[in-house]
């Protein structure tokens, strides 16, 4: 009986030796954890603080003045003196269209205009002749009235004769297609021998001097929306060029354009910026109305594995933790936070070695 008592108490020391032995060596090697190589690294805290409420609209870049030229006369296209892309100056000619009948009826309207003139002028001398005789009471009343019938006809084939020269002046108007402005030439939609019928599109123009954004507007931002108020444009093909802005129109119907609302923004472009731009570029519109509430970290601060978004917080260890996150609207550098992080929590924004769970963070 006392030999089974000692070895059962042999036993069971070797047991507690064995555990404090293993505890001993388990707490040098979380102590050997906690004291491994440190990462240097650059720690925030968050916030959540009121920021302006933004709103961004997409849009095209189009130029304040375009035109589409056409004609209302029907003739054959005798020459076009200009392509796609070419600079041309107000008055200067673009098209031309053959006129030959109208450069005859001009000519008919000419001599009409001579013959009524040389009319017109006999008539006059006749009514002052018989106005003279007339005081003397040497011309009967008859003879008075004829002659200033005869004049008052003379005078109206004179003024007839001078709407008709004016008729023909607007026809060859019309076949000598000008520049209505300064600026480039951007749509050719005719060739030389065609046949040009009134209304039809020949050319189109537009002014670079001046540029606009035409935006669409969702139904439930357009009541944010107020005339003149400023906005920024953020050119998507030129990166970092953010122009200003101010909303000049608001559409307030969306019957064409498909539930959404059209608004023109005139953009403040000078100088080098002003050449840089091109109609058809793609522009996203900023708006800022009222405050909210937003938590935002820096877009470096981010890890993306696969579709998940992280970021590394700082236990109260001081060890890294990755924490996944989900993101919201992009400001700038900046991110919103919607969930996965708390108002106050230290996170890593930048860090100069190698990152990763549990690695110990010297700030």
């Amino acid at each position: 009986m006392k030999a089974n008592l000692y070895r059962f108490s042999l036993i069971a020391l070797t047991v507690f030796s064995g555990a404090l032995i293993f505890s001993s060596c388990g707490g040098k090697k979380a102590e050997s954890q906690m004291t491994g190589p440190k990462v240097a690294a650059t720690v925030a805290v968050a916030e959540l603080k009121d920021y302006p409420s933004q709103y961004s609209f997409s849009g095209k870049i189009e130029a304040e003045k375009q035109a589409t030229l056409s004609t209302r006369m029907m003739g054959q296209v005798e020459r076009i003196y200009v392509k796609r892309g070419q600079q041309v100056k107000q008055g200067d000619l673009l098209l031309q269209i053959r006129n030959q009948d109208v450069l005859a009826k001009k000519a008919q309207v000419e001599a009409s205009k001579v013959e009524a003139s040389t009319a017109f002028a006999s008539a006059e001398k006749d009514l002052k002749r018989f106005e003279a005789l007339y005081a003397t009471n040497s011309a009967s009343d008859k003879e008075m009235d004829d002659i200033r019938t005869h004049y008052q006809m003379a005078k109206a084939r004179l003024e007839a004769v001078a709407q008709m020269e004016k008729e023909v002046e607007e026809s060859i108007r019309y076949t000598t297609i000008r520049a209505p402005y300064s600026g480039v030439v951007t749509g050719k939609f005719i060739e030389e021998g065609d046949m040009a019928n009134p209304g039809m599109p020949l050319l189109g123009m537009e002014s670079p001097a001046q540029w606009k954004v035409i935006a669409r507007i969702p139904e439930a931002d357009i009541a944010r929306l107020k005339l003149n108020d400023p906005v920024k444009v953020n050119i998507n093909a030129l990166e970092g060029l953010i122009l200003d802005g101010t909303i000049a129109e608001i559409n307030p119907s969306s019957g064409t354009t498909g539930n959404q609302f059209e608004a023109k923004i005139g953009i403040n472009a000078r100088g080098e910026d002003t050449n840089r731009l091109y109609s058809g570029m793609y522009a996203t519109v900023v708006y800022e109305k009222g405050t909210s509430p937003l938590m935002l970290v820096p877009q470096t601060a981010l890890v993306h594995r696969g579709q998940l978004t992280g970021i590394y917080t700082v236990s109260q260890n001081g060890t890294a933790l990755l924490r996944w996150i989900r993101p919201g609207k992009s400001f700038g550098d900046s991110v919103e936070v919607l969930s996965g992080l708390t108002d106050g929590e230290k996170y890593i924004q930048t860090t100069e070695g190698k990152l990763y769970d549990g690695a110990l963070i010297e700030n």
